[in-house]
Formats: C-alpha cells, structure tokens, sequence
C-alpha cells in the first residue's frame, strides 16, 4: 500500500515540495537576492518589496497551511470516493483502516517534514530581527506551531473528504473551516493562554520627550486604554487643562512567553489533528462497512 499511495500522491508531494522548499531557498539565500530581513523591514525595494508584501500577508492569511489542507488534505480520500477508486484496492485484501492509514502517514509526514524546513530556515532568516521585532511578530511561521497548524489543515481535509465524498466540496469546506479555527485560535484563545500583564504610565503632555517602555519592544502586544482622574476608561487620553493626566494602562504578554505559547498552540492543533482524523477513520467504517 505504501508503494502505491507513493505512485498516487507523487506529483502533488512534488508540488508541495517546489512550494515549501522554494520559499525556503529564498529564505536561505536572501543576502544574494537583496531580501534579507533588515531590508525587507527597513527599506524594501525590488525583489525585497514582494517578500514584504508575502510576509505581511501571511501574518493574517495562514495561506501555507490552508493550501495543504486544502490540495494535499481534501482530495486524499474524496478523489478516490468520487471516482469510486477505492474499490479496487479493498478487494485485495486491505481493511479499510489500512488503506486510509497508508494515505494519511505517508502524506502527513511529508506534509509535517517540509513544513518544519521552511519555518526552520524562516526563523533562521528572521533572527536578524529579532532583538527589534521580538519572536511574537512572527508567532504564526515559527516552529512548533506552524507544521502542527499545516498538519491540522491536512487532517481537516482528510475529515472534509470523508464526509462529504466530493473533491471541490471538501476543498470548500478545508478553507473555511480551518480560516475559522485560525481567526479562533488567533483572536480568542491565544490572548488567554496566560493572564496578560499590565504596564501602567501617566500620560505626558504633547511635546514633552515620553521615556520608552522596553518591556514592549518584543513582547506580545494586546491593547490601550486610558484611565481618568475620575476612574473613567477610553480609547484616547483627552483631559482638560488642569486636570490630572490620565494613566495608559497597555495591556501584553512579555517575550519570554513565547516558547511557552507555542507549545500550548501546537497541542491545540494536535488535538484537533486527532479528532479530525479519529471522525474520517470512524466515518469511514461505518459508511463502508
């Protein structure tokens, strides 16, 4: 079975592969094309210009993952269900587990290896950066938690696939499932993996040289409010001539919780890699049995 799921999925894992191992030898040998990271965050230009413009972009997007799930996850089982495929090798003496487990390890595991490569050689690029940008700006590229965010999109198109027995359905479904789970995971649960942290500063009036605030270089930024004499809270500091200056309460996350909250992400999508997975073998048996 390993054989021949190597002869089915060949050419889309050499796809994945021009993708994710491309976009690392950009990465890897960005001093040669003008894009290394103090350039293409100080002054982009010419080639340095698009790999801001895809950096900026993947930040939000998550579009690496949910092209896996979407090419390598949703048609690894649909395809087969569409074209009624499968038949041929359940007659040769491969129980139905079997037959999916093959699939789902020998594309997982590509699926997992280059993923790790590209975010490897990504941070390694990004490192430069660091020390003026902090780890948390790219929290969504570095490991462990983007191969396991690709490993869930594959699992959810596997899952997809399963259930709904259509190609372009299933591929459907992959997007906006798993762009629901990032913006999820992004905007709900990852602020609250920890208590955030609170730094309190008066407000210095308009001209007057402000003293920076170190702690925030790197760290993981939440949000402002501004807190009145009278105990009022806002968006702006806006006080009368006379009054007290209002206090700026930032809310954030320091750098050092970094490591810690990439492994709390990377057991979510694990979880969810597990359920999706344990849902397409279940569905699997019971509507083939």
């Amino acid at each position: 079975m390993t054989w021949l799921t190597w002869r089915q999925h060949r050419l889309g894992l050499a796809g994945f592969a021009v993708v994710f191992l491309g976009g690392a030898a950009i990465y890897l040998f960005s001093d040669s094309l003008g894009a290394d990271a103090s350039t293409v965050y100080a002054t982009p230009y010419g080639f340095s210009r698009l790999v801001k413009f895809v950096e900026d972009a993947s930040i939000f997007l998550l579009p690496l993952p949910l092209l896996v799930g979407m090419f390598a996850g949703a048609p690894l089982v649909s395809r087969e269900l569409e074209q009624h495929t499968f038949r041929y090798a359940w007659t040769q003496g491969v129980s139905r587990s079997q037959w999916l487990s093959s699939k789902v390890l020998l594309v997982g595991c590509a699926v997992l290896a280059l993923s790790t490569i590209f975010s490897l050689v990504h941070m390694s690029w990004f490192a430069p950066m660091v020390p003026e940008m902090g780890w948390f700006r790219f929290f969504n590229q570095s490991i462990p938690a983007f191969p396991m965010s690709c490993l869930f999109t594959f699992a959810l198109g596997v899952a997809a696939g399963t259930l709904l027995k259509r190609t372009v359905p299933a591929m459907a479904a992959t997007l906006f499932g798993g762009a629901a789970v990032f913006v999820v995971v992004a905007w709900l649960l990852r602020p609250n993996y920890q208590e955030p942290m609170t730094l309190t500063r008066a407000v210095e009036p308009v001209g007057q040289q402000s003293g920076s605030d170190d702690v925030l270089n790197d760290a993981y930024y939440l949000g402002t409010v501004y807190r009145d004499s009278s105990g009022g809270t806002g968006v702006s500091a806006v006080w009368r001539e006379g009054e007290p200056a209002p206090l700026r309460i930032v809310t954030y996350h320091p750098a050092d919780r970094f490591w810690s909250f990439q492994f709390i992400e990377a057991g979510i999508y694990l979880a969810l890699t597990i359920a999706c997975l344990a849902l397409a073998f279940y569905w699997l048996r019971r509507k083939f049995s």
